[in-house]
């Protein structure tokens, strides 16, 4: 297998044992994208032993919105990451879809809720 083979098969390959996040709030009504559901997503995957976001993914959030998502999540605990990640969008992102990244952020967040109360 060559190198970048194998760096493929990594990149796409889960952690044993961490949780997916997603938030996945309504596009606004301004936004049509062709062949769509309309919904525009934010995956965190997070360690659950440390609360750690190890990896983030998105659909439909522009390239330079995501990359301000990632800088601002990969590798903090899941509550400070998504708060910095919404100040982050609040102080430096201006667009129709900020509205909806913020509340996918908060979504996957409730979901981490939802996830600790189970495991009560």
């Amino acid at each position: 297998m060559y190198k970048n083979q194998e760096e493929e098969i990594q990149k796409y390959k889960l952690r044993p044992d961490t949780i997916i996040l997603v938030g996945t709030p309504r596009l606004p009504e301004k936004i049509r994208i062709k062949d769509s559901a309309g919904y525009l997503a934010i995956y965190l995957e997070v360690d659950p032993v440390n609360s750690e976001i190890v990896d983030v993914s998105s659909t439909l959030i522009p390239s330079l919105g995501e990359k301000i998502i990632h800088y601002a999540l990969l590798g903090c605990e899941i509550k400070e990451g998504v708060q910095s990640a919404i100040q982050q969008l609040e102080r430096r992102f201006y667009s129709v879809t900020k509205r909806a990244m913020i509340a996918a952020l908060e979504d996957a967040y409730k979901w981490y809720g939802k996830y600790l109360e189970e495991q009560k």
